[in-house]
């Protein structure tokens, strides 16, 4: 047994703890009492192996070696930044630079040997496949295998990384990484990592990932709070606190228009995400599935081989190994964004939070004959535009809500759910309402970019004023089954109309306009004014352990997202029921805009209801203003109208930046016109805002006047290639607007 003792190094970067661990070009050590140093190539980092174990190279380090040990020359595949989430407000000497150092580099179909470290990697691999090694690392943002532009098979394979990641919206710290137009195909192996924001698997840049017969594991790993803190990664270490939820870690992450293709697998995280893509390119642009899973069990929990006699949420073999799965922690199990699409078939999810959350742009996904459970609400939007959930031939366990729509002044969104022969259940216990939500629509409580950690309770229903201002329709067909739940649309600081279309089904629950406050975990009032904080580490408390009785995930974070409804008359939140081939149900006094129906006898009762509507038809017959009776159910049709003043208001929502943006319609009379033009937008991390104006038919732009940005002709490539401009906020602003003047 040896002793190498870590005197002093020299780094590229010494600016952040990220740096210090990664961008090593210098070190002093001494061996077994004899003093050495070795200094890199330019272009090179070193890297240290000790016992065929890749091990942190850092000042004051020391490792008994049992058989041999190397500091390693190593390429740097690719060198980032200096940078930092646009949102961080970071100085330039706070921000992170991050130098990719690699065990094994294949790129354009060769193995790169001065880009490679041979002694971290045991069996037999080549230029195309790698069969049955072994990868150990046991240090921060090293990764394991990148392989670019090249066609690559891994199987049989045991991979270890242990240690923080930099960054997982960039591979950094990944175990594969498949980069450029890669085909990789993953199989009959394990991949566990260890540590905050390191994924088992990355990739990017229409690069195609399969994997098979293969487990992946991400366990968040208890750094201290010092630790924490000063780990500086170029985006994300966390996930954002507007989620409502905590965690460290995502399994995977898919880029770009790349694409991830899981069968008969598992993908666990203990914390925040399992089956992730992230600024992804929209299906409308690449034209394939971003995920693709078939026979897939994946969640948020734990796992380890099964043991004999303890029981746990779900079990699973892969390669003759039993494997038990407990879920726990809090994450979500999938993500989607930008306008990507994923497709789930025959697969087992479960969360104590989200089965999924669907964000920016008109991302959509199709679950077929699957089994999802959640602990809180099965799904989430957030700042869409369009995209569809589709349940086909599925069972699902949720406690609280099956889909909550955001949407309202925080940001403007708009999505969709088809659930056709799916059976949907709420079990547990929840504190929103006794009967479980099928769909809500409510005012957003986005805190704002991922890097806000507060949100201040601010509900208002009861003080808003009716308003021309619209947001595009969201839709909720159920079809072919029975299904029982309410619907809810508690929209108030703009116009969203939630259609619901029952067809060949029943549907038993309240379906109505509300007003919606927030409640705590034992349902209680949270009383506007609240500051809500996220979980930010402790002295006494560590990062992964947020269950413990004073962690984060008792507290501030689940109140995110929490609503309890009043069915109420409706204001700018209208419901409009149509039926066709089925029967509504009603448990309780409703609300609705518009009910479309065969026969009267579509709509029951077991205990004597009332539903107010603006209008009613029957059998394509409209019903005059009046109180229809049928059974239990009284239906009172009053199609007075409510006068509205147009404030103008055509577009608003808030850039990553937290810059609040508005877009007025103004005739050139001087009068407001808030359905004069259209805007296709989207919010892209870099604080700017690329649009599209388009007027409505008959109406033509005169000029056009921001107010707090500059606005400029849009010049960007890829996905943002679509939007004719951008607006960029004035150093120091916190609101913009743009003033749209037409005529007729």
């Amino acid at each position: 047994m040896k002793t190498l003792e870590i005197i002093k190094t020299s780094v590229a970067n010494d600016y952040t703890s990220t740096a210090m661990a990664s961008t090593v070009i210098g070190a002093e050590y001494r061996l077994d009492g004899v003093d050495g140093s070795i200094a890199a190539a330019e272009g090179k980092a070193l890297v240290l192996v000790v016992d065929g174990v890749q091990k942190d190279l850092l000042p004051g380090k020391t490792y008994e070696v049992e058989a041999d040990c190397r500091i390693a020359e190593v390429g740097v595949y690719k060198i980032g930044g200096p940078s930092a989430a646009p949102w961080s407000g970071a100085k330039e000497e706070e921000k992170a630079t991050y130098y990719f150092r690699q065990a094994l580099l294949v790129k354009d179909g060769k193995i790169v040997d001065d880009y490679s470290i041979p002694e971290l990697i045991s069996g037999e691999y080549d230029a195309a496949k790698a069969d049955g090694i072994t990868l150990k690392s046991d240090g921060a943002h090293f990764n394991g295998i990148i392989v670019d532009g090249t066609d690559y098979e891994i199987k049989n394979a045991k991979l270890y990384a242990k240690g923080d990641g930099g960054d997982d919206l960039s591979g950094w710290g990944a175990l594969i990484m498949a980069d450029n137009k890669t085909h990789m195909e993953i199989k009959d192996s394990y991949i566990q990592t260890e540590g905050a924001i390191r994924c088992g698997l990355y990739t990017n840049n229409t690069s195609v990932v399969t994997v098979k017969d293969s487990v992946m594991y991400s366990i968040e790993t208890p750094d201290t709070y010092d630790e924490f803190n000063n780990l500086t990664p170029a985006m994300m270490k966390r996930v954002p606190f507007a989620l409502g939820m905590e965690g460290t870690v995502r399994t995977l992450n898919v880029m770009g228009d790349a694409q991830g293709i899981f069968k008969d697998s598992i993908v666990v995280s203990t914390g925040w995400g399992a089956l992730s893509c992230d600024s992804g390119t929209a299906y409308d642009l690449c034209h394939t599935y971003c995920l693709d899973t078939d026979n897939v069990l994946s969640g948020i929990g734990t796992l380890e081989v099964a043991r004999e006699g303890k029981e746990y949420t779900a079990t699973r073999e892969v390669n003759g190994v039993k494997y038990g799965f407990t879920v726990g922690g809090s994450g979500y199990m999938t993500y989607a964004d930008s306008g990507v699409h994923n497709r789930y078939a025959n697969s087992e999810f479960y969360s104590p939070d989200y089965i999924q959350i669907m964000g920016s742009g008109r991302s959509g996904s199709e679950y077929i004959n699957s089994y999802l459970n959640a602990g809180h609400n099965c799904f989430m939007t957030q700042q869409s535009a369009g995209g569809t959930y589709e349940l086909k031939d599925s069972k699902i366990d949720t406690v609280d809500a099956l889909l909550q729509i955001k949407s309202g002044a925080a940001n403007t969104g708009f999505s969709n759910i088809i659930a056709d022969n799916t059976e949907i259940n709420f079990s547990g216990t929840s504190t929103r309402s006794k009967d479980g939500i099928l769909v809500e629509l409510v005012e957003s409580d986005d805190a704002g970019n991922p890097g806000i950690t507060t949100y201040t309770i601010n509900d208002h229903a009861d003080e808003a004023e009716a308003t021309l201002s619209s947001i595009t329709d969201c839709n909720a067909t159920f079809k072919n089954g029975s299904y029982k739940g309410d619907i809810y649309n508690c929209i108030y600081n703009y116009k969203q109309v939630l259609n619901v279309a029952i067809e060949n089904a029943d549907v038993t629950g309240v379906i109505s306009s509300s007003q919606a406050v927030h409640v705590d975990l034992e349902g209680n009032l949270v009383p506007n004014g609240t500051v809500l904080n996220a979980f930010l580490g402790s002295k006494e408390y560590d990062h992964c352990r947020y269950n413990a009785e004073q962690g984060g995930q008792a507290g501030d974070c689940l109140i995110i997202g929490r609503y309890c409804h009043t069915a109420a008359p409706q204001l700018n939140n209208p419901i409009n029921v149509t039926i066709t081939g089925g029967t509504w149900n009603i448990t309780g006094d409703s609300y609705v805009q518009d009910v479309t129906v065969e026969t009267l006898a579509q709509i029951a009762a077991a205990a004597p209801v009332t539903v107010t509507v603006k209008s009613l038809t029957v059998g394509g017959e409209a019903c005059a203003d009046g109180t229809y009776t049928d059974g239990n159910v009284t239906i009172v049709v009053d199609s007075t109208e409510i006068d509205v003043v147009d404030n103008g208001i055509c577009d608003a929502g808030q850039t990553y930046g937290n810059v609040v943006y508005t877009f007025y319609g103004q005739m050139e009379d001087g009068s407001m016109d808030s359905k004069s033009f259209t805007v296709k937008r989207q919010n892209f991390i870099d604080g700017k805002l690329y649009y599209t104006i388009t007027p409505a038919e008959g109406y033509e732009i005169i000029s056009i006047t921001p107010a707090g940005g500059e606005i400029s002709v849009n010049t960007a490539t890829g996905e943002l290639e679509a939007y004719a401009n951008v607006i960029a906020p004035d150093d120091g602003a916190k609101e913009m607007s743009v003033t749209v003047v037409l005529k007729k």
